[in-house]
């Protein structure tokens, strides 16, 4: 990663070599009139930078261009006619980090990028709160980072965010806590010699809270510490693996370990509790993000690949001799195809194969009609791809209310077919789920727990 170099020129010709794109080619939601900034070639990274109370500047301009000019798409937010749009929402809150997970994603697929990258939210003053509070209702795998410089504790929103965390309304705004449990994405927060002192206390009282907040204290102006946080971020997100993963590691007490994909949503809600939960009932987990893993289109044959060097290697890890394969709705719909590619040694290491929200077609490509709930174009049949498979190691979960389901079709066979209540997401009952896929494994390997591997 480059260090960014603060003149005016160099920024000019950044611009002309990035090139900026028009607002309206994008639907940005809530946020009117972005200034968006694309990278000359595929993007490395998407930054959210956010102005302060002043508004949208020359600075925040030129900053923005720079992060173009090195690899970045930027998508610049005038903080003061952003708060006027949030403020006309109709509805009791306003969900705003939807907005910019659809925006990003709908930038990098434009940009052509060949891996999806989430969303870096940085702001300075009132933008670096409103990130802060943006924070407070962001669920897991959505935002990448969060960087505030001298952030305001309050929000001046009479509009309330959507937020389970507790909140605190004061004549400056809403003070916004983050929700309990593990952050959503690391946050650095650096202060200069100009911070909000209330900004301080209420970061300070969420690290006494337990939330692992990265602090600095800087010398320099706020502008210099937002460009020399967002460059040590950006070197930090440069990321080697080529597979998204989730380590949740455990002592077995069944000898068998998980590998979770998830649906193209990316590593969150079902698919990241039932991993939890695996995890907490003794069964080490491995959890793939669909969003990221499966951004560009990826053949049978290397997915394949890259779940052989998951067995390969976290079966000798943990020690444990079996592998039970889990894939919600997108990653679902994938592993009977990928599992049939892998060789048969590979294949007697799986022990059982879960379904949940298993479609009636697959793609290998996250596409914008998966988001939709609608089929790809260039989607396959799953079923004759799951006949080949032993019915004996399959199990399909569906919700009695789903409609896109091909589990119904299996009902009356040897495929054990699972009916919950709810729809897609099976009514939140996640630890349910969790509890009939591990009984499903014991009845099918006679493994009882506690085990030595």
């Amino acid at each position: 990663m480059k260090r960014f170099v603060g003149f005016s020129l160099i920024s000019l010709c950044l611009v002309a070599i990035a090139g900026s794109a028009p607002a309206d080619q994008f639907d940005s939601g809530l946020i009117p009139s972005p200034h968006i900034l694309m990278p000359d070639g595929a993007p490395s990274s998407t930054v959210f930078l956010f102005s302060d109370k002043q508004g949208w500047s020359a600075a925040d301009e030129d900053f923005s261009a720079r992060l173009a000019g090195d690899g970045a798409i930027v998508v610049g937010v005038d903080l003061p006619q952003y708060l006027q749009s949030i403020a006309k929402v109709p509805d009791d809150c306003a969900y705003l980090v939807s907005d910019i997970e659809n925006l990003s994603q709908q930038m990098q697929r434009s940009a052509g990028s060949s891996n999806y990258n989430p969303p870096i939210l940085a702001g300075a003053g009132e933008g670096g709160g409103l990130v802060m509070a943006i924070a407070a209702q962001t669920p897991a795998a959505t935002v990448g980072h969060t960087v505030a410089i001298d952030p305001t504790a309050s929000v001046p929103l009479n509009k309330t965010l959507c937020s389970g965390a507790a909140q605190k309304v004061t004549p400056q705004g809403t003070v916004y806590d983050l929700e309990k449990g593990e952050m959503p994405n690391p946050i650095d927060v650096t202060f200069t010699p100009q911070a909000n002192a209330d900004g301080r206390a209420h970061i300070e009282d969420l690290r006494s809270q337990g939330f692992d907040i990265k602090i600095n204290d800087a010398t320099t102006p706020a502008q210099a510490a937002l460009e020399n946080s967002m460059t040590a971020v950006l070197q930090s997100q440069d990321d080697t693996s080529d597979i998204p993963l989730v380590e949740l590691p455990a002592t077995p007490v069944h000898d068998t370990m998980a590998i979770v994909y998830s649906g193209d949503g990316g590593w969150r809600d079902l698919d990241k509790s039932i991993g939890g939960i695996l995890q907490e009932k003794g069964i080490p987990t491995i959890g793939v993000d669909s969003l990221r893993y499966f951004w560009s289109e990826r053949p049978a044959k290397d997915v394949a690949a890259d779940l052989k060097q998951m067995m390969d290697k976290y079966t000798a890890l943990w020690k444990v001799k079996h592998v039970l394969l889990i894939g919600y709705s997108f990653g679902a719909d994938v592993l009977p195809a990928t599992f049939n590619v892998l060789d048969e040694a590979d294949r007697q290491r799986v022990s059982q194969i879960s379904l949940l929200g298993f479609s009636p077609d697959a793609s290998f490509e996250v596409s914008v009609a998966g988001w939709l709930g609608t089929s790809d174009s260039d989607s396959v049949p799953t079923l004759p791809e799951l006949s080949k498979i032993d019915p004996k190691l399959v199990q399909c979960f569906y919700g009695e209310d789903e409609d896109d389901t091909a589990c119904p079709k299996l009902e009356g066979g040897p495929v054990e077919v699972i009916k919950t209540t709810g729809g897609h997401h099976f009514d939140g009952d996640y630890a349910g789920l969790a509890d009939k896929i591990i009984d499903g494994f014991i009845r099918r390997t006679g493994m009882a727990a506690n085990t030595t591997p």
